[in-house]
């Protein structure tokens, strides 16, 4: 020995330090090619083999090969690649059954059927180990193949590079589990819930929470209305000239709510005034000329027809005049659209402007769609949630259904629904819209989630 060489250099690491730095690499790796490289090139500097095939195995697809000693890439799909997965699939069972302290396969080709044995030669050295990679559960979900020219031992000890390999296989079975074949958060919450008692468990919760007693529910757009009101129309033909009153104001008995456009017929009354005041004059011409003559006497009564006549125009046209002004035939609030809508809108006799309504007789209108009418009795329960206070509904009943369907304001054909507020919630007024829930039956929670399938499944089947 030379001076000055320290005398440890010479000596090899041992197969525990070889262990080690092998798996410090398995730790390290981040994918599953990083780790199947290692598998098959770093497992070298633990014991010496010709060549390493690692091969995945999942449920219902053949064995795959995935990493190859001295390939950064392998191919599945050469003819060699499909006979060592082949050879795999031969072996898989052998490997399950296989006991979790000797987790290591000799492979041979008398484990072989013929066809895949008469090219053992050609692909694979004589002697190979098979060493399943199991996760904590025992299920083996990849094979490492290691084959080389010298036999493996038929005994182990503790010490020994082929002891440490079967305990880097553990390691091995475990990184691959977790980097590929570790099943995701559902899955594993998924098989503990149907395995065993958990399942029979969830199973009889899931039925008598289907068997719950609720009642039938339908949610419906809505708004309040009042039950007693009056249309209020235009009583004859004209423009209208102005809104006097807003919408949605209490009004009295008596209040203008409107003005139709009264410049025609102040002309014609004005006319009919000024024909008057002639016949009037007329009248009193006559009546002086028949003091003083016999004759007279006739057209006297000529002119007083003519005056009569004029009175009766005049008359006529004040009562025209005084339709002008729609008046509210009671108390109540005026309900109608926007003001500057109907000024200049021309309007026939009879026409609807708007609704007096009494702010105290509260009702709501809703609208059922044709799929969602579950209860339409008489007198069913209804809670009416408010667009402006979702969080304090009233209650209210319902009076009736049509029975022929209408287009909703929101354009779905639905039925129109009319109920009655009860009490005075503080809350409601005419015209606020929301949502209101009209109450059926009672059921059960599985038929109440089931109904819309089973009529969906009845269209398509004619059952």
């Amino acid at each position: 020995m030379a001076d000055g060489m320290d005398p440890q250099a010479a000596v090899p690491p041992t197969a525990s330090l070889r262990f080690y730095a092998v798996a410090a690499k398995v730790e390290a790796a981040t994918r599953a090619a990083e780790l199947g490289f290692t598998m098959c090139n770093d497992t070298r500097t633990l014991v010496e083999y010709r060549q390493a095939a690692l091969l995945e195995l999942s449920p219902g697809r053949s064995p795959k090969l995935v990493a190859h000693s001295g390939l950064a890439e392998s191919d599945p799909n050469t003819p060699y690649a499909l006979w060592l997965s082949a050879v795999v699939a031969r072996i898989a069972k052998r490997c399950e059954n296989l006991p979790a302290n000797a987790r290591v396969l000799p492979l041979s080709p008398g484990m072989l059927d013929e066809e895949l044995a008469a090219g053992w030669n050609e692909w694979l050295p004589p002697f190979v180990w098979a060493l399943p990679l199991t996760s904590p559960e025992g299920a083996v979900n990849a094979v490492l193949l290691l084959a080389r020219e010298q036999p493996w031992p038929q005994t182990l000890t503790s010490d020994s590079a082929e002891y440490a390999l079967l305990q880097l296989g553990s390691l091995y079975g475990f990184a691959w589990w977790s980097l590929v074949a570790r099943p995701s958060v559902w899955r594993r919450g998924w098989k503990a819930l149907i395995s065993g008692r958990k399942l029979r468990y969830a199973g009889a919760a899931i039925l008598l929470a289907m068997l719950l007693p609720v009642r039938e529910y339908t949610l419906v757009p809505a708004e309040v209305i009042s039950t007693r009101s009056q249309v209020i129309a235009s009583p004859r033909e004209g423009v209208i000239h102005r809104m006097v009153v807003l919408p949605n104001t209490p009004v009295h008995a008596g209040d203008v709510l409107a003005e139709l456009d009264d410049t025609i017929l102040r002309n014609r009354l004005a006319v009919a005034q000024a024909e008057l005041a002639t016949a009037s004059v007329e009248m009193h011409q006559a009546a002086q000329q028949a003091i003083e003559t016999q004759n007279a006497k006739a057209d006297l009564g000529l002119a007083e027809g003519k005056w009569r006549e004029r009175q009766v125009d005049v008359a006529s046209l004040q009562r025209e005049v005084d339709k002008l002004a729609i008046r509210a035939p009671a108390d109540g609030v005026f309900v109608y659209s926007d003001p500057d809508e109907w000024a200049g809108h021309p309007v026939q006799t009879g026409e609807r402007i708007g609704l007096l309504a009494d702010p105290h007789a509260l009702g709501v209108r809703a609208w059922a769609p044709v799929g969602e009418a579950t209860n339409l009795g008489q007198g069913a329960a209804m809670k009416v949630f408010l667009k402006v206070a979702p969080l304090s509904p009233f209650d209210a009943h319902l009076d009736y259904a049509g029975y022929q369907p209408v287009e909703a304001p929101n354009g779905v054909a639905s039925y129109l629904l009319r109920g009655t507020v009860d009490g005075a919630p503080a809350g409601a007024r005419i015209g606020l819209q929301g949502t209101a829930r009209v109450s059926g039956d009672w059921s059960v929670l599985g038929y109440l989630l089931l109904r819309r399938p089973l009529a969906t499944l009845r269209t398509w089947c004619g059952l």
